[in-house]
């Protein structure tokens, strides 16, 4: 299901809407004084329903791959302390089992 968050402030309004799992990052990464900007990326549908999260790399931060019930989403997160960051996410995000 997607959900459209609250748009202005980090969040840049190129897609409007995220998915649940993309919900739950963006939710706790815009209270992150070290994120300076956020950027949705287009919802794309897969098979499956496993939830994971990928980082690459990006100038000015990273790229975060999000999957989750049968959705991937891409969430652009500029930030200069991007090791930070990424361990708050991938402390909170629930990924499942392989």
């Amino acid at each position: 299901m997607a959900i459209t968050p609250k748009l202005g402030g980090k969040i840049t309004s190129s897609h409007g809407t995220t998915t649940d799992a993309s919900a739950e990052v963006v939710n706790l990464i815009t209270r992150l004084p070290e994120v300076t900007k956020i950027s949705l990326g287009e919802i794309r549908h897969v098979s499956g329903g496993r939830r994971d999260i990928k980082f690459l790399p990006i100038s000015g931060g990273v790229k975060a791959v999000v999957r989750g019930n049968g959705a991937v989403q891409y969430v652009f997160i500029y930030t200069k302390d991007i090791e930070k960051v990424t361990k708050l996410i991938v402390d909170s995000f629930e990924v499942s089992p392989k």
